[in-house]
């Protein structure tokens, strides 16, 4: 099933709502990071050098989750020591 631009944006947006440390920036800097996160999963598989920085932008929003994921699991460790 291949999905449409608009439902991929939707939920690219909604997980990137979902970073609460990117309220400090707006609204903007997700529907930014939206359009990358398409545009980047739209090329992911095209020829490098046709389109040479998707690979660079697929690399940085990968880290982006990564820290993310660190954040979130440290801000969880002293909910998890308590219970």
């Amino acid at each position: 099933m291949i999905l449409s631009d608009g439902l991929l944006r939707a939920e690219a947006l909604g997980a990137y709502e979902a970073i609460p440390s990117l309220d400090t920036h707006g609204e903007v800097t997700r529907l930014i990071l939206t359009e990358v996160s398409l545009l980047t999963e739209k090329y992911r598989h095209v020829r490098r050098h046709d389109v040479p920085h998707i690979a660079e932008l697929a690399g940085l929003l990968d880290l982006l989750w990564q820290e993310v994921e660190m954040e979130t699991a440290r801000a969880e460790l002293p909910h998890l020591a308590h219970t």
